[in-house]
């Protein structure tokens, strides 16, 4: 049945650029906004990558498999699985988390308008996470790929090697049978999208540096993940974060990495003042480097339910 199948057709490719972001900018329980994927400009005014269903398919077990890939390059001229996770907020989609794939099922008013669309949300891995993922694998096969560095500890190296600021989305019609646990994918339905590049700067002006925390209120028993953006940050130099409370002189210090030269990940602890859990209190995370301090900014506790 698939060889009489031409390849999927995007008609809705993915924005070119982006802005990229880590899971804690993106948490539905702190009510912050997913950053879907969004559409190019497109005659249909389509708001997510879209698909058209070739008219070929009718059954009711298709699915649409989608991969994010690495692009290709004369140094990796192999596509492998991108590690950046990709997740979705729809419902009943079969994941493949350890191949960073998602199986999209297509209704029967998607069969009938012969088309389908897609919220997909990215996320950029921390260094530290990026540097457990370990190897990568190569698309369609489980088979870890041999990076073209020297050092598969250097975060860096990895980060360049692939280009994982570069993404593809890969599409392919697949159908679910009875007795396999993912459907099987059709291979020559499958099309690439176009790269999507991560925007690695943003403008930001001398005279008025602008420190960004996320987020910016936690649970009282602590361990919310937390980035910071501080443009005086300077990475040759020994730097302190801790916790301050202005009402007891409390300070809590923080263990924290690099995320880049500019960017802190770290947990926060729990709350440095021992009152009654359903109470909000509001402290500082202040940044001191050499003894000076670089950075302030409030963030506030609240009751975990």
């Amino acid at each position: 049945m698939a060889d009489l199948i031409p390849s999927l057709r995007i008609i809705a490719q993915p924005k070119t650029s982006y802005r990229e972001r880590y899971l804690c900018e993106m948490d539905r329980s702190r009510n912050l906004s997913q950053r879907f994927i969004r559409a190019e400009s497109n005659p249909d005014n389509l708001e997510y990558p879209t698909i058209a269903i070739p008219q070929q398919w009718n059954s009711q077990r298709l699915y649409i498999r989608v991969t994010l890939v690495t692009i290709q390059s004369k140094r990796v001229p192999g596509r492998c699985i991108h590690p950046y996770p990709i997740d979705t907020s729809e419902l009943n989609v079969i994941q493949d988390a350890a191949r960073n794939t998602i199986y999209f099922p297509i209704s029967e008013e998607e069969l009938n308008h012969r088309r389908k669309n897609f919220r997909i949300i990215r996320k950029k891995l921390t260094q530290r996470d990026l540097r457990n993922y370990g190897q990568l694998f190569r698309l369609d096969t489980d088979e870890l790929d041999v990076p073209s560095t020297d050092n598969l500890h250097n975060v860096r190296s990895i980060i360049d090697a692939y280009q994982l600021g570069k993404s593809q989305l890969l599409f392919s019609i697949a159908e679910l049978f009875d007795d396999d646990p993912l459907p099987v994918i059709y291979d020559v339905t499958s099309v690439y999208s176009h790269i999507m590049t991560a925007i690695t700067t943003t403008p930001i002006k001398k005279e008025e540096p602008c420190v960004k925390c996320v987020p910016k209120k936690g649970c009282w028993r602590g361990g919310d993940d937390i980035l910071m953006v501080v443009p005086k940050l300077d990475r040759r130099k020994v730097c302190q974060v801790y916790f301050e409370s202005s009402s007891s002189n409390n300070k809590r210090p923080v263990h924290f990495e690099f995320v880049d030269m500019k960017t802190i990940a770290f947990k926060s602890p729990p709350c440095p003042i021992q009152t009654m859990e359903n109470k909000n209190i509001k402290v500082s995370i202040v940044i001191k480097q050499r003894g000076e301090e670089i950075a302030r900014v409030n963030f506030m506790y609240q009751s975990c339910k």
